[in-house]
């Protein structure tokens, strides 16, 4: 059995080399003729995955180690007969990891109180479930914007999307979608972003598209620059808008999903789809071997300062964001790389996730850190 997977899946020939002949690929450069004699296709979310890529070829299983399928054509896959699966909620803890370091790093650098401010989430998938849930859990008001959720999760504070526009943190974490009921391509647009504040948080960790980017420079330029940006999608990936990447606190390639334990849990997860879906048992290799342990085994805090720094200096003992904004920008102004935005993807200095690290402390500060996703005495 021929089995092509993206070359960033990490341990992909460690699991699934005993059900085949694993092939090593460029996911973004994927085409027809590579995949043509394949029976497995192992995906990221780089690659679309459509008729034109699979119609002819022999492939009988598609895997996504990731959790969304806007680069998928299920109906498809369906049409086909081409079983899938996609690895939900792998990466929500990395991505709520990458929220909070945002937000760290805007206190230690700007003095921004996040605390006590009002909280808004757009999208309650499994990511954006995950980061409303740390909000709730450390006492902040937060709400959400879902329509397509809302009528199910009564317990949870929904509201409109102005209400959302009013608050002085908002996260995105929505899917890229064109049709249906609420399409979420240009969803923030410039009658929206006119609804901002001066001094607004603005942390986009979803799909690249949903905000308009010509939009948020100009409305950045009304509020002369009081508009505080953090983001890690982009529309026209790999592509990014240089103006906009100029003007934002923070710019990350795509990665906020990209802890070490995240890309690990997406793949374990493909992989038992796939052992299940050829009716084979997994291999030796165990889910403790195959998700990795952090380099921080614990923290043990002996200050006690502002929670916001004690939070933020914790926060970044783990997983600083504003390294990956430091090396896109040094990467783009050295221009040694044909594809700087994917070449950082593949070459990303891993990180680990906060849940990895024990916090070795009591009180409040502690009780903080556990609603932020750390272990905890």
């Amino acid at each position: 059995m021929k089995i092509i997977a993206d070359e960033n899946m990490p341990n992909v020939k460690a699991l699934f080399s005993h059900l085949g002949a694993v092939e090593l690929v460029n996911g973004r450069n994927l085409t027809q003729e590579q995949v043509k004699e394949a029976d497995i296709l192992l995906v990221r979310s780089v690659t679309k995955v459509t008729r034109e890529l699979l119609e002819g070829s022999s492939v009988r299983f598609v895997g996504s180690a990731t959790i969304g399928v806007d680069h998928i054509d299920l109906e498809y896959l369906a049409e086909a007969d081409i079983a899938f699966s996609s690895a939900p909620g792998c990466n929500a803890e990395a991505v709520a990891d990458y929220v909070f370091s945002a937000l760290s790093h805007l206190y230690m650098t700007k003095k921004i109180r996040w605390l006590k401010q009002k909280i808004g989430v757009i999208g309650y998938g499994n990511v954006g479930k995950t980061v409303y849930q740390r909000f709730a859990r450390l006492g902040c008001e937060v709400c959400v914007y879902d329509p397509l959720k809302e009528k199910d999760q009564s317990e949870v504070n929904f509201v409109s999307l102005e209400q959302i526009l009013s608050c002085d943190v908002i996260s995105l974490h929505a899917p890229l979608t064109t049709s249906g009921s609420h399409p979420t391509k240009g969803m923030l647009g410039a009658d929206e972003l006119s609804q901002l504040s001066p001094g607004t948080v603005i942390i986009s960790a979803g799909r690249g598209g949903v905000i308009n980017e010509s939009a948020l420079i100009e409305r950045h330029k009304h509020l002369e620059g009081n508009l505080h940006l953090v983001l890690d999608v982009w529309d026209g990936e790999p592509l990014i808008d240089q103006e906009l990447a100029s003007i934002v606190d923070i710019a990350t390639p795509h990665i906020a999903g990209y802890s070490k334990q995240g890309r690990e849990k997406g793949t374990w997860m493909v992989y038992l789809a796939l052992c299940e879906h050829l009716n084979k048992a997994a291999s030796a290799v165990s889910q403790r071997e195959a998700i990795s342990a952090g380099w921080f085994s614990s923290l043990n805090l002996n200050a006690q300062r502002p929670h916001e720094e004690m939070l933020a200096r914790c926060i970044q003992a783990i997983y600083d964001v504003a390294r990956d904004d430091a090396r896109l920008r040094f990467k783009y102004r050295e221009n040694k790389e044909s594809n700087v935005f994917d070449w950082l993807r593949k070459n990303y200095v891993e990180r680990d996730e906060f849940n990895t690290c024990l916090i070795a402390s009591t009180g409040d500060v502690s009780r903080l850190l556990g609603a932020i996703g750390f272990s905890v005495k």
